[in-house]
């Protein structure tokens, strides 16, 4: 009983509202049915992107993976570089200073050799040395002066020798060091330029998933349309049968307010517009605040709001017709309500409200509510 029920609101609805007709069911169905294969096209498209956007996405993650491993590397050996560099110009500090101690010695040691062969020199000339032993002393002397001289020079060179291999050393690592800075710096650079690839790719990634769930939102309520719209093209030889088939009741319904009509059933012309429109009910111009009563006895299927229609109610009445009450401003039944022929079931507004649209349906298929509605005497 529900579901049957929820089948029955929903066709009704359906119906009534994208002003359906038996008529034009083969020409709309294939007009929806190329909409569908459109929308599924476009489905097709939008996978296809997202499927190119989900490779590009992952290349540019291991593009960026590589650069950060390549950063993460080159940092390391600039560590390793800046320690080494360190380690030169401490040992560059050190030659420096042994060869500035060596060349002290080797100027003092100097001037001490100059003094003493000058002094040899002198007492040589004069005479000769009173003592063969100071003779002999005199000469060691000199001889230990030139050995300390020899040693400081040597010194010397060789800390010469170590400021130029470390100061060579210093300026490789210093050249190392801006090389690798470079590489950093060129690394980030590309490592900002591929996180903004893969931010605007994700975006686009994102939004085709987006774009493909509405699409198939929309796939699946033309699905279901089509579906209703196949199911009404293969009922339509039933329904044209059965319109006759229910004539107890045609101008046998007593109206459900008093009022005159101001919108006919079917074609009319539009107030504004050079053009006709076409309704499938009445509407009733009536006095403010009226009683709308049901027509004949039934259950009431649908209460609430519906778009331009304000609210509507929906009465089944055997599941053979089904009437229907829109504009209302009052509701006064629920759903699942049996009610019987006259019962109250809504008030109008007042004004420009005070206006009752009513339709009557047999197997779903608007009719006109004059023929159903007793004759005005």
């Amino acid at each position: 009983m529900l579901n049957y029920k929820i089948l029955v609101i929903t066709v009704i609805l359906f119906v009534f509202f994208i002003n359906f007709s038996v008529a034009d069911t083969n020409s709309d169905l294939q007009g929806r049915t190329q909409q569908l294969n459109q929308l599924k096209e476009n489905i097709n498209k939008k996978k296809a992107e997202k499927n190119r956007l989900i490779k590009e996405e992952k290349k540019v993650k291991k593009e960026l993976q590589r650069i950060s491993s390549s950063i993460s590397h080159t940092e390391k050996q600039l560590k390793i570089l800046q320690s080494k560099i360190k380690e030169a110009e401490k040992n560059l500090m050190y030659a420096s200073k042994q060869y500035s101690e060596a060349d002290k010695e080797k100027h003092f040691f100097n001037k001490q050799i100059e003094n003493e062969v000058f002094l040899y020199n002198q007492r040589k000339a004069v005479k000769y040395f009173d003592y063969p032993l100071e003779f002999k002393i005199r000469q060691l002397s000199i001889q230990d002066k030139y050995y300390k001289f020899n040693t400081a020079s040597n010194k010397g060179e060789k800390a010469q020798s170590n400021i130029g291999k470390y100061d060579k050393a210093k300026k490789e690592f210093l050249s190392l060091k801006n090389k690798q800075e470079l590489l950093i710096n060129r690394n980030k650079r590309l490592q900002q330029n591929k996180n903004e690839i893969l931010k605007t790719t994700a975006g686009k990634r994102v939004k085709a998933e987006q774009d493909i769930k509405s699409l198939n939102d929309s796939a699946k309520a033309l699905e279901a349309l089509v579906k209703k719209l196949m199911q009404a093209n293969k009922n339509q030889k039933r329904i044209t049968s059965l319109r006759s088939a229910n004539t107890d009741r045609r101008n046998n319904l007593p109206w459900p307010v008093e009022g005159e009509i101001i919108l006919n059933y079917g074609k009319n012309k539009h107030p504004d517009l050079d053009t006709n429109v076409i309704s499938n009910g009445i509407k009733i111009k009536t006095q403010n605040n009226a009683i709308i009563k049901s027509v004949d006895a039934g259950i009431v299927v649908f209460t609430g709001e519906f778009r331009s229609y304000g609210k509507i109610i929906i009465i089944d009445h055997k599941g053979v017709y089904f009437s229907v009450y829109g504009q209302l401003d009052t509701i006064l039944v629920s759903e699942d309500q049996s009610i019987s022929r006259g019962t109250t079931v809504a008030k109008v507004g007042s004004g420009d409200n005070a206006v009752l649209y009513f339709e009557i349906r047999q197997y779903n298929v608007p009719e006109n509510p004059k023929l159903w509605l007793k004759e005005k005497k």
